[in-house]
This record gives C-alpha cells, structure tokens and sequence, in this order.
C-alpha cells in the first residue's frame, strides 16, 4: 500500500456567516463556522510564464508560483462558479467569466486583465455560452449560445455579430453505423478555438465534421469531413498554425489535419484509451494527449484491470508515439504546457500536478481539495465522533483533514481499486472504507490496514459501525445487507428481509445505540408506477441480528435511535406526511409524535430534541410536544460530532466547513452539554477563540474578533506567509468576555509597524494569551 502524508498550508478562507431571524414561537440565533475543510476546486488553470500559474476557483482569480507552489496574490470576487464557465485568452492574459443569478435568465460575462489584476469589461447577455475562444490577435471574444456562434467585442462588450452558415444536421445522441452510444441534449458545440493569425474560428460540435468560419466575413467557410462518429469531441491548433488536431472520445480516436489543405495526415486509434485533452508543444513538433479510462474488470479480489490513465505523446511529423508518462492520481481531465515547453500543468479528479516534461517527474501537487466530490453520492465526507478529523474519499483516494489546524493529513491512493463508502468507529481511532470488493478497517492517524475482511462484496455503498465498533454494517449497490464482526472477521451475517422487500442502495441503514437493534428500509412493488415503503428492524440476540417485524414508512436520512430514561427505544422515520417517531414494542411500534419537517439527522446528547433539515434550514425540534424550537439557514448537511456540539455540511465552493453549534444549543431550555463537560451559564464564555477577521478581503482597514474565557494580557501578531513581523499589536491585560462585535474587536489600519501601509497580499495573525495561541489568515486587495 502506498500512503502518501501530506501537510499542506490553508489559503485564506472566506466564512459566511449565515444568521436567520426567525418569528415566534420558536427562538433562533446564529451559528458559528470554525473550520473550512479543503481549498476552493480549482474551476480552470492555466500557465502566465514559465514559472507563474493562473487559477480560477470558484470564489475569486489566484496566481500561484510554480516553483514555490504558494500563491502570490488573489483579486476577483464571484458568488459561485461551479455552474458557470471560464475562458483564458491563449497566453493567460485575460479571463473570461460568465455568471448568472439563480433567479433569472440573464448572464453576466466579466473580462479581467490578469496581469494588472482588474476587471475590463462586464455586460449582460441573454442565454448561457456553452464554450468560448479569444481570439489571439484582436478584442474578439466567440462565444456558442443555443447552438449559435457570436463574436463580441471584449473591451466594449459590443455585439459584433453571429456567425452565418449551412451547418450540417447535428444529432443528440452519438453513434456510428447506426449504433448509438450516448445521448446528451439539446444539441451543442462542444469546443472552438481560434486560429494563431485569427483568422479562422474552428468549431468541434455534434456534428460529424469539423467547421471552419471566417472571422473577417462572418461565414462558414469550409468543413474537415473524416471523423468516423458523429460527434467531434475536441479540436485544438498548433502554435505555427499548420496543424488541427481533433478526437473523438467514444471510438477513442486522435486525428492529425493540414490546416491550409484540409486534409487528414494521420489518426490513431488506442482501444479503450478515452481521450480527454490534447495540447501542442510551443514549437508544434510534439502532440501530448491525455486519457483517463476507468477500470473496466476484476478478478477476484485482486485490483481493477484495464487503467488507462496517461499523457501520451506523438511526433507530429510521423505519427508516432514517442513517450509517455503517468502517476498514481486518476480522472485526468485536462493538460496545459508550459510556454518554454518543460513543464506540463495536469488537473485531475483529486489534484493539481505540475510535471516536469524534461526530468519525468512530478514537480509539484496541490491535493488540498474535495475536487468533484462528494463524487460517488454515497456517505464519503465524515466528521470524526469526537469533532477532531473530517476523512473523505473519492473513487481513488482517501484524504484527511486536522479540524483544529484544518490541515489536511492523510492521502492514501486506492491502488487501482476504488474507495465507495466510508464510516469512522465510535472511539474515533480507526476508520472503515469500502475498497471494491474488499472491506477494510484501517487507522485514523496513519491510514494503515489494521483488519481486511475476507468476504467478497461487490460495490459496497453504505458502511454503519456499532456504537462498541464490533459490527460494522454493510450495504452494496443492490442493497444486499452484510453484519461483519471485527472481533472475528471471518464471520458474517446476510440479512434476508421477508414481504419480497427489494433493498436498494439508497436506502439507509443504522444499529441503535446499545446495539440492541437495526434497522433498514426497502419497498414493495404494488404495480408497475406504485410501491409501497417499509421500515425494516432486527434484533440482536447475542451475536446474531434477528428479524422482528417490519412495518409502512422509510428513512430519508440515516435512522435515528434513542434509548430513552424508562428504558425503551424510540426510532425516528419518515412518510410522506412529515417525520415520526416510533416506540419500539415486542410486536409492533407504537406512534409517539409527527414532526412537520423533512430529514432527521440525530437526537441531541440528552435526548430531548431531534435535529431535523428541512430545504436548507437546521431545524431543533422539541420531538415530545412536536414544537419548533430553533431554525437556522445552512448549505447542505453531511454529519455530525457524538455530543452533537459540531455539524459537518458542505457548500457549493467543494469545500467543508464545520459549525459550532454550542451557542444556539445553550439556549435552550434544558442543557444538552456533553456529560463530560463543565457546566456552562449563559453568556459565560467556555474557551479562548481567535475569530476571523472582518471584513475579510479588505482595504485597508479590518477588525479582528475574538474570545476571552479569563482575564488576559493579549498580543496580536501580523506575519507575512514567510514569518515576517509587519505589526504587534499591544493590548495590555484585558477582561474574559467576547470581544467579536465591531465595537469591541481589535482594529487593524493595514500598516506596518513603520506606519507604512502593506502591500496586497496574504498575511497571519496571531493571538497569545496566558494559555492560548491561535493563528488564522486573511488577504488584503487594493
């Protein structure tokens, strides 16, 4: 096994603070985020010289040093890039980028000047462009909008005009003689690209040639007809202008053309190599292709065969392969060359790689990200029970993440196999994942193998420990359901449910608390559009789960149990009239209560109230007497800590945060402290915290909150990323209590100790206190 440990520096993070005022009879309050897990996913990246990378993310524009890998400085600030799209100008100069409201149909396109770090131009335009090119020789930005080329003048944001032609049928699904293989609608192009004089636009689309429209007369000039489907999937242009290069991803095909006679040179095929990217070297004598191939058969428990994740690469001139190279990483998706050619760029599912092209290595990896996840809509991004570690998997990688640092720790490689679900035991030392066909346990600190299970279980989907970590629950794609024991591994229990119950993925599993009980849920058919839903519950008598009776309603999240103060054992479902919580009976469950919301999520620590989401609101219901206590606007959910103090959700830049919710839960009518926690009043503070600072960019004055649980003398600190001192600030001996409002925290003029202001940049501050010290990041722009 290879386990490759990674510490890696945070970039800034940019906390969102999200506080919903709620009307009566409930109470609501804010929540704080004291963690963000990952970096922003890289959306696009590109090379500005030889030794500086331009990266877009979701939030904003990054420079990066390549020799260095730190990032050198940020500007631009989007809302949300994850459905929109981004174009670079052939030498990385400018950057194009369309955004959109979620409330209209209106698109807004930004030009930025990536080098004096300011945006251009910004206009509106209806409808969304799918793909788009600058030209390399004037103002002219194509763009392809419902099947339609535009030309655009980037300075002014001026139409210039659309792009007029007999362009041949297009067709949604793919095929070739007749048999199609993949459909996608509506009809689109898939790429253009500018010729290196500007002259001509070429457009790959699904259509089964290659355009050629005249930039100057606005007319589709001529076509490159050859390619076998119907579909061409990629189209790119050497630097002289001599040569097109053009592939289709289904018949895994690479075509080499002469530009100015329009005829095929040389195609290749590699059976089941799907093409993903291609880019020529500077000087147009080398042709690099990418490829990214799943897996495609296993044998026995050994790793998937048929991998096909390389960067080939071909003499022009001949049309051979004259290297290649690959590493561990997977789903490779793009490549960029650097303008010298020694250096290739390489954005993968789980990473960035920059490669050196000369000594056939990696240079350098930017792993800090969830990437695509959560990538295979299972349980695959978990926080630890005891709050302290977040791990999560990809198809090819296990990653982790310190809470308190927020650095990330572990990267383990599948191997050539692939991860499908993950769970962390209840004492937060070890951590099972799902390894097609192969169940392991392994340890949270290292990522070492501690137990392999020796059963065969074919995509396994959901992975549920005991609260003793001695079951371990499993359930594969077709919802069969497995009790591993880990006291002694060679055993296993099948869980066969009666009513010809059909058992899907989807469908949640969990054991109660004293491992008592489990509990599923499945369907039965009525007819061909109707099924009727079922909980299904097994009760453990010594080491076997036997089952018990099953009765109408589902799961929507993971079942909820509650051993409660007389003894008995309630279990929270859900049907299509809200949540229930059931008392589990001998012989039936008896209906406690109906709550009006969607998704429950846990019971808190003492049991008196049931967290539950509903659209994207956090809701704390008093389950006894069915009343809302407490609602709070939040992104998506993932899991909780054991004493239910710390939420795990996930927002829409790929990354985690964490939120602490002891503040809202103190002020509830009865305590829901973990047991081995001090007792704390209200509006008593229980721990020194340094805050982020506010508002964050900024220019060039900020505040910097934080938290006193004793009185204190108080510095604070101001660093550069390489450890220079820019400014001490002196508190003096200060009162416990919390210094977070405008008021009262810590003001910062953005100069140094000179008096002189800083430079735009990344900076650290620091807290020291008698017991505390603490450090975050933040990021002036001018």
């Amino acid at each position: 096994m290879k386990t490759v440990t990674v510490h890696l520096k945070q970039n800034l993070q940019v906390y969102i603070v999200l506080v919903c005022v709620i009307c009566m009879p409930y109470t609501a309050f804010g929540i704080e985020s004291i963690a963000t897990i990952g970096q922003p996913t890289p959306v696009k990246h590109a090379f500005l010289d030889n030794s500086t990378i331009v990266r877009v993310v979701p939030t904003h524009i990054e420079i990066v040093d390549a020799n260095t890998g730190e990032i050198i400085d940020k500007f631009g600030q989007f809302e949300d890039l994850y459905w929109s799209d981004v174009v670079f100008s052939p030498n990385a100069s400018h950057i194009a980028v369309e955004t959109h409201s979620r409330d209209t149909k209106i698109r807004s396109v930004t030009i930025w000047d990536v080098n004096t770090r300011e945006q251009v131009n910004k206009w509106d335009m209806e409808g969304s462009f799918s793909v788009a090119a600058f030209s390399p020789t004037q103002p002219i930005l194509a763009t392809s909008i419902d099947d339609e080329i535009y030309l655009w003048n980037w300075q002014s944001g001026e139409l210039i005009g659309r792009m007029v032609g007999d362009r041949r049928p297009a067709d949604t699904c793919y095929y070739v003689d007749g048999r199609w293989r993949t459909c996608r609608s509506p009809v689109r192009d898939i790429a253009l690209v500018f010729s290196p004089a500007g002259q001509y636009l070429i457009v790959a689309s699904m259509r089964p040639d290659i355009e050629l429209w005249n930039v100057e007369t606005q007319q589709l000039e001529g076509h490159i007809e050859g390619h076998i489907g119907n579909w061409v999937h990629g189209v790119t242009v050497s630097p002289d202008g001599t040569y097109i290069a053009s592939y289709d991803s289904e018949q895994y095909m690479i075509y080499l053309w002469n530009m100015k006679s329009r005829q095929l040179l040389w195609k290749t095929q590699r059976k089941f190599a799907r093409t993903t990217d291609m880019a020529f070297s500077p000087d147009s004598q080398h042709l690099y292709v990418t490829t990214s191939t799943s897996g495609w058969s296993l044998s026995g428990r050994g790793p998937w065969q048929g991998w096909d994740v390389k960067v080939r690469v071909w003499d022009v001139k001949s049309g051979q392969q004259i290297d290649s190279f690959e590493t561990e990483f997977k789903g490779l998706g793009s490549i960029e060359i650097s303008p010298d050619g020694k250096k290739a760029l390489l954005l993968y599912a789980d990473g960035e790689i920059l490669w050196d092209i000369t000594n056939k290595r990696i240079d350098r990896m930017w792993v800090d990200y969830l990437a695509s996840w959560p990538s295979t809509g299972l349980d695959d991004v978990v926080l630890s029970p005891d709050g302290k570690t977040v791990i999560a998997i990809s198809r090819h990688f296990i990653k982790s993440w310190d809470v308190a640092s927020q650095e990330m720790g572990l990267l383990v490689s599948a191997e050539n196999y692939n991860f499908n679900a993950v769970t962390i035991s209840p004492d937060s030392q070890k951590f099972a994942v799902g390894k097609e066909p192969i169940i392991e346990i392994r340890d949270i600190e290292t990522g070492e193998i501690e137990t392999q299970f020796p059963h065969y279980i074919s995509l396994p989907e959901k992975l549920v420990f005991s609260s003793s970590g001695r079951w371990l629950a499993v359930k594969d794609h077709w919802g069969r359901t497995d009790i591993l024991d880990a006291e002694f591994p060679e055993k296993k229990q099948r869980l066969t449910p009666p009513l010809n119950v059909q058992l899907g993925s989807s469908y949640q599993i969990g054991f109660s608390e004293n491992e008592e009980y489990f509990a599923t849920s499945g369907r039965t058919k009525i007819d061909d559009n109707n099924y009727k839903y079922w909980i299904l519950l097994w009760k453990r008598e010594g080491d076997t789960f036997g089952y018990q009776y099953a009765w109408p309603g589902g799961f929507a999240s993971a079942p909820a149990f509650l051993r409660t103060t007389d003894g008995s054992t309630v279990l929270v479902g859900t049907s299509i009239v809200g949540i229930h919580i059931w008392k589990i009976l001998p012989d039936a469950p008896e209906l406690l209560s109906t709550l009006n919301s969607d998704y429950p999520i846990q019971f808190s620590r003492d049991g008196r109230y049931l967290f539950t989401r509903q659209d994207d609101k956090f809701q704390i219901w008093d389950w006894q007497s069915s009343r809302l206590r407490n609602e709070i606007s939040i992104q998506w959910f993932r899991s909780m800590n054991k004493d239910k103090s710390l939420l795990l959700t996930y927002n829409s830049q790929g990354q985690y945060q964490i939120w602490d919710l002891s503040h809202i839960l103190s002020f509830l009518p009865y305590s829901v402290e973990s047991k081995d926690k001090k007792f704390v009043t209200l509006g008593q503070i229980k721990r020194d915290q340094l805050l982020q600072n506010f508002p964050n960019p900024f220019n060039p004055e900020t505040w910097i909150p934080f938290r006193l649980a004793d009185e204190s003398d108080v510095t604070i600190c101001i660093w550069t990323p390489t450890g220079k001192l820019v400014r001490t600030l002196s508190l003096g001996k200060m009162a416990a209590g919390d210094y977070s409002s405008q008021t009262k925290a810590i003001h910062w003029d953005g100069r140094n100790d000179k008096g002189e202001p800083i430079s735009s940049g990344v900076y650290m501050y620091t807290i020291n206190t008698k017991d505390f010290s603490a450090t975050r990041k933040m990021l002036i722009m001018k």
